[in-house]
């Protein structure tokens, strides 16, 4: 024996796992490491597109999903209360024209230990938002909302574009956007997205000794 530790999926998620993100397990990885690794294992790239962060904020966790009229910001508050701790929250509306999101859900969100809450629609309150240093990521800001009716759904599955978003399936959110990433391939895709990191920081090494970009690409 030579004392080396053996390289195996364990001990690559233990190695890189941040501190922020420890706890639950999760390497510290980004949505465009993810995303590639999703590319490679589906042919499919996770994105949920046009999503971007009210702040410099970066989110993982389980999804706990709604699915609403833009005019209906109650049900995304029923959300807030059927989300376990930890999870994401993952808001789908037919459009962005009003907001179903706000300072005073994200205050609610954030008192349930909520990780951040994902809309695809429209969001508002972002000076609040930001100063409550909740994770808040939308298609759309604007400052007008509809009204408490509480006529979604709860825990169903979202379509959206090339991407569905189940229940339970993980969601990584940072400066890029937001990808989602199926439960049952939360394990292999980590792996191949710390493959990646290593090889872009093997790449990065060899750039800052001086070799030319595509010399290592060999193109």
């Amino acid at each position: 024996m030579n004392g080396k530790q053996k390289l195996s999926p364990d001990n690559l998620l233990k190695r890189f796992a941040s501190r922020s993100s420890e706890k639950e397990g999760y390497p510290d990885v980004s949505t465009s490491q993810v995303s590639d690794a999703l590319t490679k294992l589906t042919g499919k790239n996770g994105v949920v597109a046009d999503i971007k962060p009210i702040d410099n904020f970066k989110i993982i966790g389980r999804a706990t999903t709604v699915k609403t009229s833009s005019q209906d910001w109650g049900t995304a508050i029923k959300g807030i209360y059927s989300a376990k701790k930890g999870d994401v929250l993952v808001i789908s509306c037919e459009d962005d024209k009003t907001a179903v999101w706000g300072e005073l859900a994200s205050t609610a969100a954030k008192k349930q230990g909520i990780s951040g809450t994902v809309i695809i629609g429209a969001s508002r309150d972002s000076a609040g938002i930001k100063s409550l240093e909740y994770p808040v990521f939308s298609r759309n800001v604007v400052p007008n909302a509809g009204k408490p009716l509480v006529e979604g759904e709860i825990n169903i599955n979202l379509e959206y574009g090339d991407t569905t978003i189940k229940p339970g399936d993980l969601i990584i959110g940072d400066e890029c956007g937001v990808v989602s990433v199926a439960q049952e391939m939360v394990s292999k895709v980590m792996i191949e997205a710390l493959k990646i990191v290593s090889n872009e920081t093997e790449i990065s090494n060899k750039l800052n000794q001086g070799m030319s970009f595509m010399d290592i690409l060999r193109i």
